[in-house]
């Protein structure tokens, strides 16, 4: 029996596999399709659980072995648990006041001795783990870290960066251990990348030295039915008004409206209420983490990725085992939303999700260049590196040509510029067009 054969067996199997996981899920929601002629509770539309240790965790480990001359990252994906449970337990002494020390400075000392970095995407308020610290003051609630360190031969020797203000704050003590970060820096499960700092405008970066491989992968995704998240949004379904406006359905009431487009498996909700502005940034994305875990069906793990103070929107990034997912306009890969005092008022949610992880491309990984390479790339084209903020391995959402139900994950280069992230070679032709006047 030849390959071909062999995969169009296994495809049908796990479609069949697949109908039948999706019939458990719609009469599941079947059993509450009848709209309800009096109140009824909020019904979550999530099946995944998700915890705060997930959603604001780390996206680079770095072990700065400056003893040995070598700067390495760990994949966040193989240690999850371990930082799942330190999150948890984890607890700090007084935070210290504040001083300025530049970027180029802090990399100067995060380049002594031997330390532990933890790199955030986005800036993080220290009033979200308000609990883990001894007497944090009321006006530190609002002040953010992008980093945090950790010396590993003295965890006694700690603190937090803000790379965005340019401010590190030293802290008394922890509970961190040696031994506890041993559990870290040497478990077989780990998987280490040798990297180098590289300086993009006014900050520092971890980019591989030499060549990666990185694993394709295959899933069979699944959509949830409208009503499920219908019977979320609307306490009370026999006031509201379903109408199609060409491939979108709409759901209407007096407050809310709900848009599911069909096309691009979107979720779109509208809510006027006010904002009174009395927010703290930390109760915001707070907030913004309980809507996440009622409503986002994603099997992997999703991130806080950004904050807009002008709109206060908080955008949330899906993962497959520690690397990012990106698609065309980033429809299927990230959940935008702005909560208030009073709730939800903007959302923004694909639907589609994947649920069973195939193997069908007999291609297992693929070997991306260097992060010195990408550089040299993107400083031959007009602009250099002087737009660039950011570089960094992604998974291309692509869909299956054989079958709608599949959808296959390619490793690739992604570069961000003016907030938006677009593939390496692509951004190069765009910047190639743009000279050529295209």
């Amino acid at each position: 029996m030849n390959w071909s054969k062999i995969r169009q067996i296994l495809l049908t199997f796990l479609i069949v596999l697949s109908l039948f996981l999706s019939f458990r899920l719609w009469t599941a929601g079947g059993q509450l399709r009848e709209p309800t002629t009096s109140r009824t509770p909020t019904v979550t539309a999530s099946l995944a659980d998700r915890t705060v240790a997930e959603v604001f965790s780390p996206y680079q480990i770095i072990w700065h072995r400056n003893t040995l001359n070598r700067t390495l990252e760990a994949n966040t994906y193989y240690m999850s648990d371990w930082l799942t449970e330190q999150v948890e337990t984890m607890s700090f002494g007084e935070i210290q006041t504040p001083r300025r020390i530049s970027a180029d400075d802090y990399q100067a000392f995060i380049s002594t001795e031997s330390w532990i970095e933890f790199i955030f995407d986005a800036p993080v308020p220290f009033g979200l783990f308000d609990r883990a610290f001894d007497n944090l003051p009321t006006d530190y609630y609002n002040r953010t870290f992008t980093r945090f360190f950790i010396n590993t031969e003295n965890p006694t020797q700690l603190g937090f960066y803000d790379s965005r203000d340019e401010l590190l704050y030293d802290v008394d003590d922890s509970n961190f251990t040696q031994d506890s970060l041993y559990e870290l820096l040497y478990s077989p499960n780990n998987e280490f990348t040798e990297v180098e700092p590289i300086r993009l405008g006014d900050s520092f970066i971890y980019l591989p030295i030499n060549e990666v491989e990185v694993a394709y992968h295959d899933y069979l995704v699944e959509r949830l039915p409208n009503n499920l998240y219908v019977l979320h949004f609307f306490s009370d379904t026999s006031e509201v008004d379903g109408r199609r406006t060409g491939q979108t359905m709409r759901y209407i009431d007096l407050t809310t409206e709900v848009r599911i487009n069909d096309v691009i498996d979107t979720l779109t909700y509208i809510r006027q209420r006010a904002d009174m502005g009395q927010m703290t940034f930390s109760d915001r994305l707070m907030s913004s983490f309980q809507e996440l875990r009622q409503i986002e069906n994603w099997t992997e793990t999703v991130r806080y990725q950004t904050y807009a103070p002008e709109t206060h929107e908080v955008t949330f990034q899906r993962y497959i085992q520690g690397y990012p997912v990106f698609s065309a306009q980033q429809l299927e890969s990230t959940v935008l939303m702005t909560v208030v005092e009073s709730g939800l008022t903007n959302l923004r949610l694909p639907l589609r999700v994947v649920q069973t992880p195939i193997n069908l491309s007999g291609e297992t990984t693929k070997t991306l260049i260097s992060g010195r390479d990408v550089v040299s790339l993107l400083e031959d084209t007009d602009q250099g590196t002087d737009i660039i903020q950011d570089i960094r391995i992604g998974l291309t959402w692509i869909e299956s040509e054989e079958d709608d139900r599949v959808v296959h994950f390619e490793p690739d280069w992604y570069v961000q510029t003016q907030n938006t992230w677009f593939e390496l070679d692509r951004y190069i032709e765009l910047q190639e067009e743009s000279i050529n006047g295209f």
